[in-house]
């Protein structure tokens, strides 16, 4: 006998937090990076969103893992922050071997936005750097929030601080200091995609017939020594 099943309730339709929370106690050596996300790099070429450590970070590589598998042909943006929280200075709330990975990437790999916000906690090694992308000894990362980035408002707080402000949908707030290791270039992607998510593209969409190199930071707003060559936050517009 048939029986008819009421419609399951799509998630991202929801304003409950997704929250998964696991730590990974270990890592695949480095030479199984590639493999172990199914990627190859293109060409042999260097991405320089990777030497910024903006892009295939440790936030990327756990959501792409066979034990998560999310967005598996999405591009990551992240970042390490700070939490800090707001006082005559600001002051960070954690530890300096705390940080917040905060990042965005698209459900779907031909939308012109990305659509998804990731949050994870990070505790580092003593003396472990904290941008690095590939650490020999991985630190302990946990996946705390997926959020759909309609039910997001990201700000740029303060600027000469470095500081941005989330607030989710159930009003939770929080100021996030990007970590001093990360360049000034660093700060000014995370004001475009701020500019960007606000005003929106000249764009709707993208074709997926049409390949494209999937590099959230181009070649010529990098120098060698990964300072911006941009004389405005308006030249980093390809994130």
């Amino acid at each position: 006998m048939m029986t008819s099943v009421p419609p399951r309730k799509t998630w991202w339709k929801s304003k409950k937090t997704v929250k998964v929370r696991r730590s990974y106690s270990t890592f695949p050596s480095l030479n199984a990076w590639e493999k172990f996300r199914g990627l190859l790099p293109v060409d042999g070429e260097t991405n320089p969103g990777v030497g910024l450590g903006v892009e295939e970070g440790l936030l990327c590589q756990m959501v792409h893992s066979p034990e998560f598998n999310l967005f598996p042909n999405s591009v990551v943006f992240e970042s390490n922050f700070v939490q800090v929280r707001r006082s005559r200075d600001w002051k960070e709330i954690y530890k300096a071997s705390n940080t917040m990975a905060l990042g965005v990437t698209s459900s779907v790999p031909c939308l012109p936005l990305p659509n998804i916000l990731l949050m994870a906690r990070v505790i580092w090694h003593q003396g472990q750097s904290q941008t690095w992308n590939r650490p020999s000894t991985v630190p302990s990362i946990n996946l705390k929030s997926i959020l759909p980035l309609k039910f997001v408002e990201l700000q740029i707080w303060d600027h000469h601080e470095r500081i941005l402000r989330l607030r989710t949908v159930t009003e939770k707030i929080y100021f996030l200091k990007l970590h001093p290791d990360h360049p000034e270039t660093v700060f000014r992607f995370w004001i475009r995609l701020v500019q960007i998510l606000h005003k929106g593209l000249s764009i709707t969409t993208k074709d997926p017939t049409i390949l494209v190199t999937h590099c959230l930071v181009p070649k010529s707003l990098c120098s060698p020594g990964g300072k911006s060559e941009a004389s405005s936050p308006a030249r980093a517009s390809h994130i």
